[in-house]
């Protein structure tokens, strides 16, 4: 066969491959998967508590300047990159914690941290958390719009800040109130409290 012959069969194939793609119907992509964000279970026995978290934590230790040997622990879960759970947990030393706390003690530390994020209080008022009596504050931040949900749970010599924080209409939402809500204690009766972290060289 001459290579015009070949030639023109190859085209004569080619063009009536493209016809017949062109022929079946078109279907549109399966869109894709969704992002699903598996939550898990984390627990810190050593701080007394256990709750669910999007992803693993990042730990840290302070002491609390002026109010030596007060101890805190963050354990700070982020979900993107505007969505942010936070378990604060500020260990007194043995006897020393407000018991019971008052709500002037509890009003003072949403104040404080409402004045920390330059968030401003929309709501507060008695709250039952994880079986306890407790504290609950919803603030906003205007410029950011963002919304914080702090929830406060004493226990013992212990006080938790349970903190979620996220865009505008986050709180209230699922995913706010079932962080506070996995919140479980897993030691309510005694602790040993953490040596201050050593100061850097």
């Amino acid at each position: 066969m001459a290579l015009r012959s070949i030639a023109v069969a190859w085209m004569m194939l080619a063009t009536g491959g493209v016809n017949a793609l062109a022929e079946e119907p078109s279907t549109p992509p399966p869109p894709p998967p969704e992002q699903v964000v598996r939550w898990v279970d984390f627990q810190a026995p050593e701080r007394g508590f256990a709750v669910s978290l999007p992803s693993p934590p990042q730990k840290s230790i302070e002491a609390i300047a002026g109010q030596n040997p007060l101890i805190r622990h963050s354990f700070k879960s982020y979900e993107g990159e505007d969505t942010v759970y936070t378990v604060v947990v500020l260990e007194y030393p043995t006897g020393k914690a407000p018991n019971p706390p008052s709500e002037a003690m509890y009003v003072k530390m949403i104040s404080a941290y409402a004045k920390e994020s330059s968030s401003k209080v929309r709501k507060r008022g008695a709250k039952s958390i994880a079986g306890q009596d407790g504290f609950e504050a919803i603030t906003d931040e205007s410029k950011a719009k963002l919304n914080h949900q702090v929830s406060i749970v004493p226990s013992g010599d212990r006080i938790y800040m349970l903190i979620s924080a996220g865009p505008r209409g986050h709180v209230p939402s699922e995913d706010a109130d079932r962080f506070r809500d996995s919140f479980r204690l897993t030691d309510a009766s005694s602790h040993s409290a953490a040596e201050p972290p050593a100061p850097s060289p």
